[in-house]
């Protein structure tokens, strides 16, 4: 926290105020919303607010890192400490022939089975928030391991982090990391077409891929979780051909529900409570903070409408969304500033693909720049680049 703030100070401009306005705006959002509907939780709806501006915090200290240092050299250090988590995670698993995907609790809640010398992962509410997280280390160790800039032994031990970052990513069974996972796979493709001299390498990533896939279904997965919800999906459809259009409609909404698993019913209540508090959201509270006429199990049991962009017009409103939405747009205007100037490096396309998959792809599917372990990371990466402006002029 204290490096944090340092590094907010020293890198202090346009974006670091828009970050301030949309703490301050937010706050009022809060109180505003309380004062209309109060519920006696201002306390944990001011929590809700620090957890969401936590991980945005760090794209600062990617700004003033990258004063300093070249992304190949941040590249490293993160594709080191990441290798050492990845093998360590994998080694337990495999040494203890436990599946990477597991259900805790009497309600069966769906974990990955991560453990780090024994302690527990920081930040792993479920599969998606550290499959996520494993996706954005991949595409990072991608980045270091087609450069080619480090030693034999240590590109020895990136290797087996990245087969074991695949081997993680296709045994966690998410549906969401398995399509970033093609995302992953994409962003090599296309910079082997790009630079013909990295072909053989990129290929060596895309075959520790595939050979992470097949060691998956060797251990017993039989199945995926993605396959059999698009064969479930196409049945239905079928089955249901022939109804009138307003059935047909209605049952299109259900099989996209029951295929994101909820999240087109969390999305769509958002959007209803968007339209009627537009302006302050619903105060960083929860789904019927101002009526709970239609409120479903699956609504109640929910904090968020599991689209980043949504929950946070959804939950702090206009005044809050728009300073937010500033920030990352001025981070991103200096992002491609710096990078025209910039070294065309491999750890330089890589990091801009992460962040295109974090804030893309990732921020649809589930609120994951929100969680402080992949959030904190997409918006330092974010960061990282947006500090290139500032370096280039320096230089």
């Amino acid at each position: 926290a204290p490096l944090i703030g340092i590094a907010f100070l020293m890198s202090f401009g346009r974006t670091s105020i828009a970050y301030l306005f949309a703490m301050t705006l937010g706050l009022a959002s809060i109180f505003i919303a309380n004062r209309f509907s109060p519920d006696g939780e201002v306390v944990k709806h001011i929590f809700s607010l620090v957890l969401i501006m936590f991980a945005p915090s760090f794209l600062f200290l990617g700004k003033y890192v990258s004063k300093n240092n070249d992304i190949s050299k941040v590249f490293f250090w993160l594709s080191l400490f990441s290798a050492i988590f990845l093998i360590v995670v994998t080694v337990r698993i495999l040494y203890l022939e436990q599946s990477v995907r597991i259900y805790i609790g009497p309600s069966g809640f769906a974990a990955m089975n991560a453990e780090f010398l024994g302690l527990p992962v920081f930040a792993t509410f479920g599969v998606l928030s550290l499959a996520h997280l494993l996706c954005l280390q991949a595409m990072i160790l991608c980045g270091t391991i087609i450069g080619g800039k480090s030693s034999k032994p240590v590109m020895a031990l990136l290797w087996g982090a990245l087969f074991c970052a695949f081997f993680l990513i296709t045994g966690s069974d998410s549906r969401s990391a398995q399509i970033l996972q093609v995302c992953i796979l994409g962003s090599v493709v296309i910079y082997a077409f790009r630079h013909s001299a990295a072909r053989r390498i990129c290929g060596a990533v895309i075959l520790a891929m595939l050979l992470a896939l097949v060691m998956t279904y060797v251990r017993g997965a039989s199945e995926s979780r993605l396959v059999s919800s698009i064969q479930a999906l196409s049945e239905e459809t079928v089955i249901s051909g022939g109804t009138s259009e307003k059935a047909d409609s209605t049952n299109l909404v259900k099989q996209a529900d029951q295929f994101a698993t909820g999240r087109v019913e969390l999305a769509i209540a958002g959007v209803k409570e968007v339209l009627k508090s537009p302006i302050i959201g619903n105060g960083f509270g929860g789904y019927g903070r101002y009526t709970t006429e239609g409120m479903t199990p699956g609504l109640k049991a929910n904090s968020s409408t599991h689209v980043y962009y949504l929950t946070l017009l959804w939950k702090g409103g206009l005044i809050f969304f728009i300073p937010f939405g500033a920030m990352i747009f001025l981070n991103m205007k200096s992002a491609i500033t710096g990078s025209k100037s910039a070294e065309q490096s491999t750890e330089h396309f890589f990091a801009w693909a992460a962040v295109l998959m974090a804030f893309g792809p990732m921020a649809m599917a589930w609120d994951i720049l929100i969680v402080p372990s992949a959030g904190a990371l997409a918006f330092f990466l974010f960061g990282l680049l947006g500090g290139l402006k500032s370096r280039t002029k320096a230089i």
